[in-house]
């Protein structure tokens, strides 16, 4: 089935025109939406069903926009910066009266997925975005026009401006175009014994690491949004705060058990950023600072 949807690769294939603009479809990396912009040919067309979701910005749209739904055609009129949303999975028949240049975004389905999670903080048994011939968003063109410049214009910090702006989009088309179905969750579901000890294992190992949630969800084999409430479940906190206290107790033992590794070194080897991030929450902690705990240990040793 899906070596027969169509990527956004293909499009030509099917309609009639040119690119004017690559975009990111060849070269995306971490991104999961890209663009690319096209003047297509006058024509009537059937298209197939799509592997991503498709959102189109009109450039320069017809005299008459025509989809055909369930209740046989519907003509539209379509303005410069309207936008047109194409379902993914499921065919759709268009025309259109006049050569036209649009802007495409393409959303993957993973992506939008894993946002629903996020913003439901609940796993999504199913998410559905159905056609929309000619939606009047002004919110969502410009996110597009956005997305587009900066997907382009390859400055300082691009990467995380495009991040950011491919969330917006998602949960834009999830608050005003989407159906989801929620996974419930029982509170009292507990995780496996042994997976338990492989996640204390992996967090041990890597203390000195960054750990993410992307991580630890990879490890146990859930998506973020499970994982979160059944780690909790399971070991009383988030992730974060039991990872930090982990990072304590490790600096803790370091501070004892090898009084003549310097402080900096032991926040480095237990995950702190710094040495005056150790001790900021090791006060916090336990009342004292990770010297005057060592020092204090010394005096009790020699006594």
């Amino acid at each position: 089935m899906a070596n027969s949807l169509l990527t956004p690769n293909d499009i030509l294939s099917v309609i009639p025109g040119q690119i004017t603009c690559e975009g990111t479809v060849e070269n995306k990396l971490k991104q999961q939406l890209s663009i690319r912009n096209y003047r297509f040919d006058r024509t009537e067309v059937l298209i197939p069903e799509m592997r991503d979701y498709m959102l189109v910005r009109w450039e320069s749209p017809p005299a008459k926009l025509g989809f055909r739904g369930s209740n046989g055609w519907l003509e539209q009129q379509a303005c410069p910066d309207n936008v047109t949303i194409l379902a993914r999975g499921e065919p759709s028949r268009w025309y259109w009266s006049d050569d036209i240049q649009v802007s495409h975004v393409y959303v993957s389905e993973s992506a939008i997925t894993k946002i629903a999670n996020e913003v439901f903080e609940k796993d999504i048994d199913s998410l559905n975005i159905d056609h929309s011939a000619v939606a009047h968003d002004a919110i969502l063109a410009e996110l597009m026009k956005s997305y587009e410049r900066e997907c382009l214009a390859g400055r300082l910090g691009g990467e995380l401006y495009t991040g950011a702006l491919e969330m917006q989009i998602c949960i834009h088309l999830i608050r005003d175009y989407s159906n989801c179905k929620l996974r419930e969750i029982p509170a009292e579901r507990r995780m496996p014994i042994l997976m338990r000890k492989k996640l204390e294992e992996f967090i041990v190992a890597n203390l000195d690491q960054c750990i993410s949630i992307d991580d630890l969800a990879e490890v146990a084999g859930f998506s973020n949004s499970y994982f979160i409430r059944m780690f909790r479940n399971d070991f009383g906190a988030p992730p974060h705060a039991y990872i930090l206290e982990r990072r304590l107790e490790m600096a803790r033992s370091m501070l004892e058990s090898s009084p003549d590794t310097p402080i900096k070194v032991v926040a480095m080897e237990c995950g702190f950023s710094d040495q005056s991030h150790l001790t900021r929450l090791f006060k916090s902690k336990f009342h004292t600072t990770p010297y005057q705990y060592r020092k204090n240990r010394r005096i009790t040793v020699h006594f």
